[in-house]
């Protein structure tokens, strides 16, 4: 697929998601009293409907090419819905920011709008990462299994794995997100500094950034300024605003995948599950972290720091989904 047609099918996404995101003001509302409340800062405050439709408003005022909303159309507001549609709307600003009269600081004003929204809705959908606050390797509360315990049941569930039909679409999304060429060449630059898949690279940023490239690797924070959530602090050496690049480097190094020999399968599903932890295999599932959208997960995820609800739903694709249709799609050779 050619840059511009992803480019057409992203802007119809968006018609079709942020359209009915702007006609449901009671029901967003409500999400955004539940999930984004528990957030700190000034995503926290953020009214998901008022915010997106403001910066709609601002843009079209600058003469930014963004879809027109019709308040008629109604549609559901979870974060499968949100996120991608937000994400677009970062996209489409950008591009059409290159032919626009607006300037630098107005474009890069609505930017920053656009993604604090994405980041409080990220942060409130995600399960919260069981790690070492100390090295942000490991487990806190549940001890990392070994490897050689795990290796042949990741096989065979990455065998069976199929996706869910409803989540067809959303997951064939997230492929095209992997796969577009500028963001491509993001996810190279930073695997062959740590030698590492770029593919691995890049589903890291889906999981912790939802695709946001204003924000760091390690856990989705904004690239203005280190880390705040764990791990902390990081890059130890950080002159803001700097370039996600780096940022994603330190990330990779900081949790010892830079230079790493084993990247099969087995091992790259290891490293993804133990990058938020162990936990979900105590409460007897499958962690959504990467099997989500497929038939190896169906509920049950940790809401908040070590708070699991048994019926609540992940609306985030899982990591290895994301791998098994980049394999089925022949967008990555299967790993060995």
């Amino acid at each position: 697929m050619t840059t511009g047609s992803r480019q057409g099918l992203d802007r119809r996404r968006f018609v079709a998601t942020a359209g009915s995101l702007l006609a449901a003001p009671a029901a967003l509302s409500l999400a955004a009293s539940v999930g984004l409340a528990q957030q700190t800062g000034q995503a926290a405050s953020l009214n998901p409907y008022r915010e997106l439709a403001a910066i709609a408003a601002e843009a079209e005022r600058l003469g930014l090419s963004v879809p027109r909303i019709s308040a008629a159309v109604t549609g559901g507001t979870q974060f499968d819905t949100l996120m991608p549609a937000i994400v677009d709307f970062l996209d489409n600003i950008q591009a059409s920011a290159k032919t626009s009269t607006a300037t630098a600081a107005e474009v890069e004003a609505l930017l920053d709008r656009a993604s604090a929204l994405l980041q409080a809705l990220n942060r409130a959908e995600r399960s919260p990462p069981d790690r070492d606050p100390t090295s942000g390797a490991g487990a806190a509360t549940v001890a990392r299994p070994a490897f050689t315990e795990l290796r042949q049941g990741y096989i065979e569930l990455f065998s069976s794995c199929s996706i869910r039909e409803q989540h067809i679409a959303d997951v064939n999304w997230c492929v095209g997100k992997l796969s577009d060429s500028d963001n491509r060449e993001q996810y190279n630059r930073v695997a062959e500094e740590v030698c590492a898949p770029w593919y691995f690279v890049g589903i890291i940023h889906a999981m912790e950034a939802s695709f946001d490239f204003r924000t760091h690797l390690h856990n989705g924070d904004p690239l203005k300024a280190r880390t705040v959530q764990v791990p902390s602090g990081r890059p130890p050496v950080w002159d803001p605003p700097n370039d996600w690049v780096s940022s994603a480097v330190d990330a990779m190094a900081f949790d010892h995948f830079a230079d790493q020999q084993d990247w099969s399968l087995a091992r790259t599903l290891y490293n993804w599950e133990g990058y938020n932890g162990w936990r979900s295999r105590a409460m007897g599932i499958n962690t959504p972290y990467l099997w989500s959208f497929s038939n190896h997960y169906s509920k049950g995820k940790f809401v908040a720091d070590n708070v699991w609800d048994a019926n609540a739903v992940s609306r985030q694709c899982g990591a290895a989904v994301m791998l098994k249709a980049l394999v089925e799609q022949g967008l990555v050779a299967p790993p060995g």
